[in-house]
């Protein structure tokens, strides 16, 4: 199992990086959506190819 990533996105579509704790993982979840934010869990994969996407939509 690999490092997961955590994002939470705000009701205004601000993003930040959450530090996940792995044994708590469910439990940061219900948080942040209790919180009304929308959390997104990602793997090192995910991570990276979303990072791409993201400045290749940048760039055009």
């Amino acid at each position: 199992m690999g490092k997961k990533y955590l994002f939470s996105e705000d009701t205004n579509g601000r993003v930040c990086e959450v530090k996940v704790d792995p044994k708590h993982l469910d439990k940061q979840l219900r948080e942040e959506r209790a919180a009304g934010r929308t959390p997104t869990v990602l793997d090192e994969d995910d991570r990276i190819r979303f990072g791409l996407l993201a400045n290749k939509l940048r760039n055009s």
